[in-house]
């Protein structure tokens, strides 16, 4: 009888101990697990591609902070680019009716030129607007709209092409001699807006060209720090390279204004073109480009 005493609380004492073990679970939301389609730049870096992957979320709301952490975190697939600053943290998400506005901090800003820039931001977008109750999306950096070339914020963006339009530019640079600027072909990928586009135009030129016979007329050091589109008259300030950098020479001077208003007045909204090094007129050598360019 003793036995049977002792034997009823010690299995009293165990059925406490596993429901006391279980407990924590039983208060845990339950967990939703819904797999989508994170945007990233091609192997070329040119159009943009899909990886389909799941997340994890306790909320509805949380979905769009998890999904951004996890594009944030980049590719499975190696020949995937991401363009997003790995070190870039999500901030929070709020949601306006079909709106979403997204923060992030300031690494996000960090892009690797133009074309990164682009697939960045429309991998943001993409895999945002994915979602069917989200129809457009503003991204802020620091608290702050995302700002574009001219200074002004980008706004809310809508769906970005996955296969932007390819447009056929016209390149010029010196000839051997560097007595007359020469046309090369090239292709680039829609951008944007027009801004952006002019950008990924110089950004070419400062590549220099693929033709052999061809030679560089800027330093490919040289960054594009500013650039603004108003009323046909493109305003362009370039780094403190464009000096250090430059081979000097009237004659390459010559090359470096004449293919930089020669590509960009391809162009039929673009009629007067002003130069500025770090804010100042361009004074390379032999000239000072007080007054803009304009078309002969």
């Amino acid at each position: 009888m003793k036995k049977n005493i002792l034997i009823v609380p010690l299995i009293m004492l165990l059925l406490l101990f596993f429901i006391g073990c279980e407990s924590p679970q039983s208060n845990t939301p339950n967990q939703i697990t819904q797999t989508i389609n994170f945007y990233y730049g091609d192997s070329n870096n040119e159009t943009m591609v899909t990886e389909e992957r799941e997340i994890v979320y306790e909320r509805e709301d949380d979905k769009y902070v998890e999904a951004l952490e996890a594009l944030v975190k980049g590719p499975d697939t190696s020949d995937y680019n991401a363009n997003i600053n790995p070190d870039t943290v999500v901030y929070g998400t709020i949601k306006q009716n079909r709106d979403l506005i997204v923060d992030f901090s300031q690494d996000f800003a960090q892009f690797g030129g133009s074309v990164a820039e682009i697939i960045g931001v429309g991998s943001v977008v993409n895999t945002m607007t994915q979602f069917e109750e989200i129809d457009r999306v503003k991204i802020l950096v620091e608290g702050n709209e995302l700002i574009g070339p001219s200074g002004e914020p980008y706004g809310f963006f809508e769906p970005f092409p996955t296969d932007p339009k390819i447009t056929e530019v016209t390149l010029y640079f010196s000839n051997q001699q560097a007595t007359e600027v020469v046309g090369e072909k090239r292709e680039l990928t829609g951008t944007l807006n027009q801004e952006q586009f002019i950008i990924s135009v110089l950004e070419e030129l400062i590549k220099g060209p693929e033709n052999q016979d061809l030679y560089a007329t800027i330093p490919e050091t040289v960054k594009i720090q500013d650039l603004m589109l108003e009323d046909n008259l493109v305003e362009i300030d370039f780094s403190q390279e464009m000096y250090t950098d430059h081979w000097g020479g009237a004659a390459g001077e010559a090359m470096t204004i004449n293919s930089i208003a020669d590509t960009l007045f391809e162009f039929p909204y673009i009629d007067k073109i002003k130069m500025t090094v770090t804010g100042e007129p361009m004074n390379i050598e032999h000239m000072v480009l007080d007054e803009p360019i304009t078309r002969d």
